[in-house]
């Protein structure tokens, strides 16, 4: 159970945080992954209500609570920087830690007296068909504490990396609420400091999805030049959350052309399955021509139902060290880039 104290302690970085996964999109059928639009995903982001409090102490006591009065609140941006929307300011420090200089602050302890608390409130309804639902932060600094219809469900550190959490076990008919405990410093604090703007809040999409009866919850990608860079081995690796059998239909297709490569299905029990092909002659992935395929992955159940279509891109590229040279595709490395604090 989260407690604030608990912000403090190193070894408590996340509670019910589902495993990390790929960042792949779902579709119900080609249609909709034709048309971008997913009826298994639903964003959460636009207006919600906030509380903005100075320090712990100061934060609503009970406000994940349905029958909480929230009228009176304020309403933010969801995603947005908290000090972009009119609490507190944006500060920048390289080699000092953001509370130096305001509050004395040991390592294992966060700051008491200033340390900006965000409580986000958002009442929603269950799109039509879906018995599951799971929470997708994609990005909230420092740490939140997520709460369903009353009930705790778990908190997460590691501002950068989005964070899920199932919360079917407290869904309920009708208008459901999620609540969200947003804390500007925690034990994370320590170790995400560098030279760059400090920011608080929900900073990217909120997002729920929902999962088929077998979905594919982790892929894996792998495609490599072989044959001295004139073709290429393609390697999936998949991670499903049932063990029901099911077949799985792989396709891979030339993005620019849109020909055909490849059609294989599978049939897979058990919850882990891979796939292995060569090709003739790819185009191989460089920044200066990056040379896409297409792979779309379609999932049916054992009586032959659709259950959902998974679009992947993916590139033919070989990065290795050549003595003290990097090179890609057997070719010395040319950097342009942009530095980016993430």
């Amino acid at each position: 159970m989260f407690t604030v104290d608990r912000l403090a302690d190193p070894a408590f970085f996340e509670e019910n945080r589902l495993p990390a996964h790929s960042d792949h999109v779902s579709f119900a059928d080609a249609m909709e992954m034709a048309e971008g639009v997913s009826s298994l995903r639903r964003s959460l982001d636009g207006i919600w209500s906030f509380h903005y409090a100075r320090n712990l102490a100061a934060r609503p006591q009970g406000f994940e609570q349905p029958d909480y009065d929230v009228s009176g609140w304020e309403t933010i941006r969801v995603p947005a920087h908290w000090q972009m929307e009119g609490h507190g300011v944006p500060q920048y420090t390289n080699l000092t830690y953001p509370w130096d200089g305001h509050e004395v602050v040991h390592p294992g302890e966060v700051p008491q007296r200033d340390n900006p608390v965000g409580s986000y409130v958002k009442d929603f309804i269950l799109p039509q068909g879906w018995d599951n639902a799971i929470l997708s932060l994609q990005g909230v600094e420092s740490a939140v504490a997520v709460y369903m219809n009353g009930q705790y469900v778990g908190y997460s550190e590691d501002s950068f990396t989005p964070s899920d959490f199932d919360l079917t076990p407290y869904l309920k008919e009708g208008t459901n609420r999620l609540a969200l405990q947003v804390f500007r410093f925690s034990s994370g604090s320590w170790i995400e400091d560098q030279d760059f703007w400090r920011f608080s809040g929900i900073f990217r999409e909120v997002m729920l999805y929902t999962k088929p009866a077998v979905h594919l919850d982790d892929l894996r990608v792998t495609a490599e030049p072989i044959h001295d860079y004139q073709d290429g081995k393609l390697h999936l690796d998949m991670k499903w959350n049932s063990g029901e059998a099911h077949k799985v239909a792989i396709e891979l297709y030339d993005a620019e052309t849109g020909d055909c490569l490849l059609a294989e299905e599978q049939q897979v029990e058990g919850l882990s399955s891979s796939f292995e092909a060569e090709l003739k002659g790819v185009k191989l992935w460089s920044a200066e021509e990056p040379n896409l395929y297409r792979a779309v992955i379609s999932v049916e159940d054992a009586e032959g139902h659709l259950l959902e279509v998974i679009p992947q891109n993916i590139g033919f590229r070989e990065f290795r060290m050549d003595g003290t040279i990097m090179k890609l595709n057997g070719k010395r490395i040319v950097f342009k880039g942009t530095n980016r604090h993430e």
